[in-house]
């Protein structure tokens, strides 16, 4: 393993730690209600596409949160980390506080226009309502895990996790099937399961962080008030955040919209598939935030050359991370996709659908590492429009293939490996002209 691969490894794995996080609830959530029916089980595709969409901006702030306190890290200045996370941290309890509100309330109002069963439209409903009182418990987790990567101090990151799967595996199973002496709440025993395990997860960050930290180094949890300069500089940095994890959620929401339109059981199947999808695509999260960190470092000490040697190793080693889960779900996807839905009818359909997944990993990996390279030089504008036409062909072929045509479900999933074979084109033809250089940043 060369040099180059280490570094990639070493700094990848603790932000592949954090996307799995990110990613348990929904994976056990689906686990559990595949068990409970059909409806169930496509409503949380929608439901937690919701979830993602309203968390947007404040994940876009602890994304911008964690470069700058990383920053002032190698500064070597303890009190301005202190600060960055004290502003940070306030200002993702208010947006999320609002966020909360503004779910509680908006839903039931629009959610008629979107979702066409009404079925469906009552289970979205039943697990929003519970899951948003966990919105800002989950802003608090994001923004703890965003100061221990920025420091270094990612030891608490793994029993965090384990917290939060344990508590949502018991809690799920005891609430969801009225298992325990507990009610049989279906959508809302798994939306309460979420909020407590993000509760206790919190907890626990919370004294790992005021114990690993030297309060009087770091100034930690003291807010004498807003900081306008370092809120300035956090909403600059996270704009173009924003913008990307929007176009990305909404992507999926209208994704699994068309498909509701098609049946409830075709969206049953996107929800299966769709998780083991995010769980593929872990590593490739990883190793490409990576990427971009370091496209960005070599362009600011002007050494654009060794851009095509890192991504190199980074499309390589997340393969190696990767392409064991891939040639698992080829050879057996009907046991890979027995894990959602053991007693399933449609599971013939579901296989289909989750090898054409599979294959299309083989695209993506490249294709999002050259795109992350387009983000590393700070090109916002070009990653944007990159973003607009890979969002715009996957909806557009999904559409036409679901709606119109009336295809199966496996061949709508094309448009996924279609659209991301059409985004690495574009990344990869953007840096090869090298446009980018005519930045000053």
């Amino acid at each position: 393993m060369t040099k180059l691969a280490r570094l990639v490894w070493r700094v990848s794995l603790p932000i592949i730690l954090a996307a799995v996080s990110e990613t348990l609830l929904h994976l056990i959530n689906t686990i559990f209600l595949a068990r409970v029916g059909v409806t169930e089980l496509g409503a949380l595709a929608i439901a937690d596409s919701v979830m993602l969409l309203v968390l947007v901006l404040p994940l876009a702030l602890v994304e911008a949160m964690q470069i700058l306190a990383a920053r002032r890290a190698g500064q070597r200045r303890p009190d301005a980390v202190g600060a960055v996370f004290n502003q940070g941290f306030v200002a993702v309890l208010v947006i999320c506080f609002a966020a909360t509100i503004a779910l509680k309330v908006g839903w039931p109002i629009v959610g008629s226009s979107f979702v066409e069963s009404s079925a469906v439209r009552l289970a979205i409903n039943s697990y929003l309502q519970t899951a948003a009182l966990g919105i800002s418990l989950a802003g608090a987790n994001f923004a703890y895990s965003a100061l221990l990567t920025a420091t270094g101090k990612t030891g608490a990151l793994a029993p965090a996790t384990i917290i939060l799967a344990a508590t949502s595996i018991s809690l799920s199973y005891a609430l969801i099937f009225g298992r325990f002496g507990a009610p049989t709440l279906g959508m809302r025993g798994a939306a309460l399961a979420s909020v407590a395990a993000e509760a206790l997860s919190c907890l626990f960050l919370t004294l790992y962080t005021l114990r690993a930290f030297n309060r009087t180094r770091y100034n930690l949890f003291r807010f004498p008030g807003f900081d306008w300069r370092i809120l300035r500089l956090l909403s600059r940095m996270s704009a173009s955040i924003v913008v990307q994890r929007g176009l990305e959620t909404v992507r999926w929401l209208v994704f699994f919209l068309i498909l509701e339109r098609v049946s409830e059981a075709a969206l049953a199947i996107a929800n299966i598939v769709y998780t083991c999808y995010v769980v593929f695509w872990i590593p490739t999260e990883g190793f490409s935030e990576t990427s971009y960190s370091m496209v960005s470092r070599f362009v600011g000490r002007n050494q654009a050359e060794r851009i095509g040697a890192l991504l190199r190793e980074a499309i390589v080693c997340a393969f190696v991370a990767t392409v064991p889960l891939l040639v698992f779900a080829l050879l057996t996807p009907r046991w890979f996709f027995a894990l959602f839905a053991s007693e399933w009818a449609l599971l013939a359909d579901g296989s289909a659908s989750l090898r054409v997944v599979a294959l299309a990993m083989l695209i993506v990996i490249p294709a999002q590492m050259w795109f992350g390279a387009v983000l590393g030089t700070g090109d916002v504008k070009a990653a944007v429009g990159i973003e607009v036409v890979l969002t715009a062909t996957m909806l557009g072929i999904a559409y036409l293939t679901a709606i119109p045509l009336a295809w199966p479900v496996d061949l709508v999933w094309l448009s996924l490996p279609i659209a991301w074979s059409v985004c690495l084109l574009i990344s990869y033809l953007w840096m090869k002209s090298k446009t980018w250089q005519r930045l000053q940043i």
